[in-house]
């Protein structure tokens, strides 16, 4: 189930106006699997890129190194954050567990949920929804990157 901001992602991405990049299955497979980092993976299997790879992936912004440093340090950032301040009990992570597993929800959606239950701050940060599903997991003895989980 994609939370309303993940379509809103998929459908700018899809005209152009958006790079999805994410690990999350459900949003990955929501936009037919394909991510530019799926892509360029598949063209380096491949040898040196197919036409398809090359058509996908040369509409992308390219992102200069300090820049790319800064996206990296404030997505690290956040995420100690929420890594910090969330707190997951057993019953929370079962909840969490339905949701992402059973549920099939993507983290945006396990994130808004959350958020508006415990009346949480974060709404659907993906992020958050990422900390989420990875306490819950880990509280049961799983790994949320992992089946069933991703």
């Amino acid at each position: 189930m994609l939370d309303r901001d993940d379509e809103k992602v998929i459908k700018a991405a899809k005209e152009g106006g958006a790079i999805l990049v994410t690990w999350d299955r459900v949003l990955r497979t929501a936009a037919d699997g394909i991510t530019p980092h799926e892509v360029m993976e598949k063209a380096m299997a491949e040898g040196t890129g197919t036409k398809e790879a090359q058509a996908k992936i040369s509409h992308l912004h390219r992102l200069k190194p300090g820049e790319l440093t800064v996206l990296a340090e404030a997505g690290n950032k956040t995420c100690q954050s929420f890594r910090q301040h969330i707190k997951v009990n057993r019953e929370a992570a079962n909840l969490i567990r339905k949701l992402r597993v059973d549920k099939d929800c993507s983290w945006r959606a396990v994130a808004r949920f959350c958020s508006f239950a415990w009346r949480a701050p974060w709404g659907s940060n993906q992020i958050a929804g990422m900390v989420l599903c990875e306490k819950a997991a880990k509280l049961l003895g799983e790994d949320f990157l992992e089946p069933p989980w991703n």
